[in-house]
């Protein structure tokens, strides 16, 4: 059997060695690097055995974001085109219920200026005309309301835009420093 002393050299042991006056002082070194090793394996053992049972956290979902008075109207006006598509009087009228009540929402009320409200009152009536057309199941008048209602959207979203870039602070023209 082959052991490493404290002096790193390799020998024999020998029945003699075994009774040496200095044994307890040769097997120091031996005891003490496999008393080491043993606790380093345990430890990796065990720690490799909580991460192997450890089943991955799932994420705390946040709370859905409700989604905006836009995204609705946009979800709304999805369903009245696929009740025109598939002729389904029940979709196109539901969506112009959904419709109206994206007008009525408070948060859609983003501007007060004349033009505005102009826009908001078309969209109403062009959503009413809408849902009569449904409840009269006369798809060519559902299909015009829908055509106008949509030119409105676009009306409003055009004078959104013309009104944010006609309320932009004009930036000062750059002088030149010497």
């Amino acid at each position: 059997m082959l052991f490493r002393s404290h002096c790193r050299t390799t020998a024999r042991i020998s029945p003699a060695t075994l009774r040496h006056p200095d044994r307890e002082k040769l097997m120091k070194p031996f005891v003490r690097v496999a008393l080491w090793a043993a606790v380093v394996a345990t430890a990796v053992t065990l720690v490799g055995a909580g991460w192997a049972d450890e089943k991955p956290q799932p994420k705390e979902k946040a709370e859905p974001k409700k989604p905006t008075v836009m995204q609705r109207k946009l979800t709304h006006s999805q369903r009245v085109l696929e009740g025109l598509a598939m002729n389904d009087f029940a979709k196109i009228g539901s969506g112009a219920d959904g419709l109206m009540d994206c007008a009525k929402d408070v948060t859609w009320k983003i501007n007060e200026t004349e033009k505005y409200l102009m826009h908001t009152n078309e969209f109403i009536r062009r959503s009413e005309n809408l849902k009569k057309a449904a409840k009269d199941k006369n798809i060519d008048a559902a299909a015009l309301a829908y055509v106008d209602l949509t030119l409105t959207c676009v009306r409003c979203h055009q004078h959104l835009r013309e009104e944010r870039i006609s309320s932009r602070p004009v930036p000062a023209p750059a002088v030149a420093v010497r």
